[in-house]
């Protein structure tokens, strides 16, 4: 796990007590092309279906953008809230 990841994991961890947070968690989905997908995100609240996202440099390339953007369109609607965090 890379340094940031683990202190916005600790800091949720101390906020929300009652909640699972879990590191590196797997949602699957499925596209408008009928293609299984999954997103891995960073920080996952499961209990209130947050989805962190932790956000460097590489999410700047335009392919990465789309694919971030699809990911989130997904996400949303199987009920995810996601959050994008720069880092």
């Amino acid at each position: 796990y890379r340094p940031e990841q683990l202190e916005i994991y600790k800091q949720l961890r101390a906020i929300n007590a009652n909640s699972t947070i879990l590191m590196e968690y797997s949602v699957e989905y499925v596209n408008e092309q009928d293609e299984k997908r999954t997103a891995i995100g960073d920080i996952v609240d499961v209990t209130k279906k947050i989805f962190y996202r932790l956000n460097g440099a590489v999410h700047n390339s335009n392919k990465q953008e789309e694919k971030d953007w699809e990911q989130k369109i997904y996400l949303e609607q199987l009920g995810w809230k996601v959050v994008d965090i720069e880092t």
